[in-house]
């Protein structure tokens, strides 16, 4: 059963939402490159050693840091599909199951593929 179209209505609050949700991401994105430069620059001018970083406190900083970074790269990517995929006739079908994601999991998670079921599912 395909999707049951979005009324323009909700195409509109719908690219509002993943409009702000972008620029939300896109910030959270910023905030942690700036970090990370933060964190290289500091170590380039005290550069941790074992004996003072015995638990590889630095490097673990870094790691998460890039996680959260890579995390916020690929939800930007995720919501730019959204932005031009919105006017789509078939926008608002899960890409597993084809089923309607419905409209207040689109508002919930703006730019989801997904309905509650596929995502929550292995």
């Amino acid at each position: 059963m395909p999707a049951a179209p979005l009324t323009d209505a909700e195409r509109a609050a719908l690219r509002e939402l993943v409009t702000a949700e972008r620029a939300g991401a896109q910030r959270r994105l910023s905030s942690l490159e700036r970090t990370f430069d933060e964190m290289v620059d500091a170590a380039d001018l005290d550069p941790p050693d074992d004996e003072h970083d015995p638990e590889g406190t630095t490097a673990y900083e870094r790691a998460q840091v890039t996680s959260l970074a890579a995390e916020a790269r690929a939800r930007l990517t995720q919501l730019d599909r959204a932005l031009t995929e919105i006017d789509d006739e078939g926008y608002g079908a899960c890409q597993r199951c084809g089923q309607p994601i419905g409209w207040p999991r689109l508002q919930a998670r703006p730019g989801t593929t997904l309905c509650m079921p596929c995502a929550t599912s292995p």
